[in-house]
C-alpha cells in the first residue's frame, strides 16, 4: 500500500495540474524556471564540489568531504526532458548517494533544448566519458540517469558499444525516458492515471531536442537500441508514471534475449519519485546503495 506522504503527493500533482506545466513552459519559452544549475551550498557540507569545463559546458563533481573515497564512480545525467537543468531535488540525491557510499558523482550541465540538440549533448557526454575512463576503471563507474537522463544513459552506452569503447560495470536508469516518439500504445491508458507528465509536452520537447535526428533512432529512443553487450541494468519505475510502458518493454525485450536486468516498479509511484524523500523514496535509495555496492 502506497504510503500517506505519496497519496498527498500525487493528490498534489492532481491539483496543481502538474502534467501540463513543460507545454505551458516550452509555449511561455520559460522552461528554466525551476532550474538550480549549480549545488546550492547546504551541499558543500557534505560534499567537496569541482567545477570544470567541456565545450562550453559545466561539469561538477560530487565527492566526499567526511568519508574515505569508495573508488566507485557515477556519471549522472539529469532529467528534465531535455530542456531544463538540474533542479534541487538531483542535488540532495546526488548529495546523499556521495554521503551514503562514499562514491565520487560526475554530473555535467549538458547541452539543453531549444538551443542545442541531441548532437552536441552526446559529443560532450563521449567527451567526458573517455576522460572518466582514463582516471577510473571502466568496471567501476556507474552510467545513471533519471527521466530523460535516464534514456541519456541508456543511449550512450549503446553508442559506446557501437563505437567499441568500454562499458560501465552499471547502468541505472531512474524513471526513463526510452523512447521519445512515445508511440507505445500503453501509454495512452496509463496517462489516465499519471499526475505528473503529459504527453504533449514532451512530444514538443522531443522534437526540438531531436533536430534533423531521426526520433526513432537509437540515440533519442534507445528501446529500439541494443542491449547485448552492455554494463549491468538496472530500472526504477512506478506503475503511475506513462514512461513505465516502455520500461516494462524493455524487461520484456531484455529477457527475449536472454539478458537479465534488474527491474523494481513501485505501485502508485509517479514519476521520479525515487529523487524525493517519502518512504518509497528512501527504500529506493536504499536499493540503489546496495547496487552501487556490489559494483
Amino acid at each position: 500500500m502506497a504510503s500517506i506522504q505519496s497519496k498527498l503527493l500525487n493528490a498534489l500533482l492532481k491539483l496543481i495540474n502538474k502534467k501540463d506545466f513543460l507545454r505551458k513552459q516550452l509555449a511561455a519559452g520559460n522552461q528554466g524556471l525551476f532550474n538550480c544549475p549549480t549545488p546550492p551550498a547546504r551541499i558543500h557540507r557534505h560534499c567537496l564540489v569541482r567545477k570544470s569545463r567541456i565545450n562550453d559546458n559545466n561539469v561538477f563533481t560530487l565527492s566526499p568531504r567526511n568519508r574515505k573515497d569508495s573508488g566507485r564512480h557515477i556519471l549522472y545525467l539529469h532529467g528534465g526532458a531535455y530542456v531544463n537543468n538540474f533542479v534541487i531535488f538531483h542535488w540532495t540525491f546526488l548529495a546523499e548517494l556521495v554521503r551514503r557510499t562514499g562514491c565520487t558523482i560526475t554530473a555535467p550541465d549538458y547541452p539543453l533544448a531549444p538551443e542545442h540538440t541531441c548532437k552536441e549533448s552526446f559529443a560532450m557526454a563521449m567527451t567526458l566519458y573517455e576522460q572518466l575512463t582514463q582516471i577510473v576503471p571502466p568496471a567501476n563507474l556507474t552510467l545513471m540517469g533519471d527521466s530523460a537522463g535516464g534514456g541519456f544513459a541508456l543511449a550512450l552506452a549503446q553508442k559506446l558499444w557501437h563505437e567499441g569503447l568500454p562499458q560501465p560495470g552499471r547502468i541505472i536508469l531512474l524513471s526513463p525516458w526510452l523512447d521519445i516518439t512515445l508511440s507505445n500504445p500503453g501509454i495512452k491508458e496509463i496517462n489516465k492515471i499519471d499526475p505528473f507528465l503529459g504527453i504533449a509536452g514532451l512530444q514538443e520537447a522531443g522534437r526540438i531536442y531531436a533536430g534533423e535526428m531521426d526520433p526513432s533512432g537509437y540515440l533519442l529512443s534507445p528501446i529500439n537500441g541494443i542491449l547485448e553487450g552492455l554494463g549491468k541494468i538496472s530500472v526504477f519505475t512506478g506503475s503511475r508514471d506513462i514512461l513505465v510502458a516502455d520500461a516494462r518493454k524493455l524487461r520484456q525485450l531484455a529477457a527475449s534475449k536472454g539478458i537479465e536486468i534488474d527491474y523494481y516498479e513501485y505501485k502508485e509511484m509517479f514519476h521520479a519519485w525515487m529523487l524525493l524523500n517519502f518512504p518509497e523514496s528512501q527504500k529506493a535509495k536504499q536499493q540503489i546503495i546496495d547496487l552501487l555496492q556490489r559494483s
